[in-house]
C-alpha cells in the first residue's frame, strides 16, 4: 500500500478486494476516521494520512433487516451492526449467520472482526462485484 493522505470510498473497497485490509484515516491528533471522509470525524482536520485499522472491535447496536433489495444481495433476514472499533469509529457491516447461531449472550458488547466479502449488485448499469464488510466472531480475545 502506497503511503498516501487521501482514500476514496472506492479505494477503501478495491484495498478491502485484493487484500481483505480495513483502512482508515489518521489525523495529526491521532483519531481514527472510518470508512473514509475529507476531514477527520472528531476534530475536522483535512490533514489525514492513510493507516491500516486493527478490524477488530465491539457491537454497539443492531438491527434485523426484513425487506429484501436487488441493490443489495442478500437473503432477508439479516443482521446490520454498528461496530465500534478498536480504534475508535464506528462502522456499520453485517453480522455473519454462524454469529448469529452460536451466541447465547446477547449481541451488544461481542467482540467481533472485520471480514469483506465480495457480492454480487445489480443496477440499470449492469453488475458489480463489491466487497462488503461483514462481522465474524473475534476469537483471538
Amino acid at each position: 500500500m502506497v503511503e498516501k493522505e487521501r482514500l476514496t470510498a472506492e479505494e477503501f473497497y478495491e484495498e478491502a478486494s485484493r487484500t481483505g485490509k480495513l483502512l482508515g484515516l489518521k489525523c495529526e491528533r491521532g483519531h481514527y476516521t472510518a470508512p473514509p471522509l475529507r476531514s477527520c470525524r472528531i476534530c475536522r482536520s483535512r490533514t489525514l494520512k492513510v493507516v491500516e485499522l486493527s478490524g477488530r472491535g465491539v457491537v454497539s447496536s443492531f438491527t434485523e433487516v426484513f425487506v429484501k433489495s436487488k441493490e443489495f444481495p442478500l437473503e432477508t433476514p439479516y443482521k446490520l451492526a454498528l461496530v465500534k472499533l478498536d480504534e475508535g469509529p464506528s462502522i456499520l457491516g453485517i453480522l455473519d449467520d454462524s454469529l448469529n447461531k452460536t451466541l447465547t449472550e446477547p449481541i451488544i458488547g461481542v467482540r467481533v472482526r472485520v471480514e469483506f466479502r465480495t457480492l454480487r449488485e445489480y443496477s440499470k448499469n449492469g453488475e458489480t462485484k463489491r466487497p462488503r464488510i461483514f462481522f465474524t466472531p473475534d476469537r483471538t480475545s
